[in-house]
């Protein structure tokens, strides 16, 4: 029996409700939405708040005030700021704590940006087209946990294992006794010669992964290609205007992969909320108590009415004359 209390089986209620008061966007713009939306902007500007009160600003300030007296002026910054709030005579105050706070995480984040992303895409651009594939006999194990489908302990194990007997194929490394059924089994998925176990790992030194090559060329010649379509100092003609072109190809697969990869996290997301409303992700028997498909039904009944009645209103609105409205 659930032992669910009814204050979560009620927040359960309304969780679902407002999942379609958000939905039904989808038809239009609505009463029902507009009160999901402040709802959610609310709660959480007051969740941040007070978390950022609690987490940073009453340990790291109010309490040190008394000993390190140079953070009242972090405490003036603030007091600055929320003026806005409350005069407009002396609003313009607030632009110098949020110009030093704008500037301030600017500088942050372009140094983080440059050398997360920018750095990280120059030094993954100069390095060699070639793609060794990693010997099972000589490789750290560090080396071998990035195989596909291998992990650390399994790559102490192999470790192990080619120490007291050198692998001879691919074959016999994935055999050896010392790993379970289950790593075999895990490692027998991950097999293949062009992105498993077959095209990353050997056991001869120096072979070459020819897919990997081939990857690498088509990564130089897109990033050369989409560099040629911003270089303006050259007319787009001719010859430089076909490279170019490919070049804005190569922008549209890279823009249209990473749209579709946002898609496809919003509908898991939609997936999973949907699982939580049919149950299948808490207790059977909290499932029964909450009754989610049910609570799903009253709700969209509850929109769908409440819509039409909203649409009546306002045709009845739109149609009625000046003198009317003012009696």
């Amino acid at each position: 029996m659930s032992t669910l209390p009814f204050i979560d089986v009620v927040g359960a209620w309304l969780g679902i409700f407002l999942t379609f008061a958000i939905l039904s966007f989808l038809y239009k713009d609505n009463p029902f939405y507009k009160f999901a939306e402040h709802l959610f902007v609310g709660v959480s500007i007051g969740y941040v708040i007070t978390l950022q009160y609690q987490d940073t600003i009453e340990p790291s300030l109010i309490a040190h005030l008394s000993d390190q007296w140079w953070k009242i002026f972090p405490v003036a910054l603030v007091a600055m700021m929320l003026i806005k709030a409350v005069s407009r005579r002396w609003a313009w105050l607030g632009r110098f704590p949020l110009a030093f706070a704008i500037a301030l995480y600017a500088g942050l984040q372009i140094n983080a940006v440059t050398q997360a992303e920018l750095g990280a895409q120059i030094k993954f651009a100069t390095r060699t087209l070639a793609s060794p594939k990693i010997d099972l006999n000589q490789a750290s194990p560090a080396e071998l946990a990035s195989v596909p489908g291998m992990t650390p302990a399994i790559a102490k194990e192999l470790v192990a294992e080619r120490t007291a007997k050198p692998f001879t194929s691919i074959d016999d490394a994935l055999s050896r006794p010392s790993l379970s059924p289950m790593e075999r089994a895990d490692l027998g998925e991950k097999r293949g010669h062009l992105v498993g176990i077959d095209a990353r790992a050997s056991v001869d030194a120096g072979e070459q992964d020819w897919f990997g090559v081939v990857s690498n060329v088509l990564l130089l010649l897109g990033l050369l290609t989409s560099l040629l379509y911003f270089y303006f100092s050259v007319a787009h003609t001719g010859v430089i205007g076909r490279v170019s072109r490919v070049g804005v190809w190569v922008l549209m697969i890279g823009f249209g992969a990473s749209f579709g990869f946002t898609v496809q996290g919003r509908i898991a997301l939609a997936i999973g909320r949907a699982q939580d409303i049919m149950g299948r992700t808490i207790d059977p028997s909290d499932a029964d108590r909450i009754q989610g498909p049910i609570a799903a039904l009253v709700s969209v009944v509850i929109i769908v009415a409440g819509i039409v009645f909203w649409e009546l209103r306002n045709r009845r609105n739109a149609g009625a004359t000046p003198a009317d409205t003012a009696k």
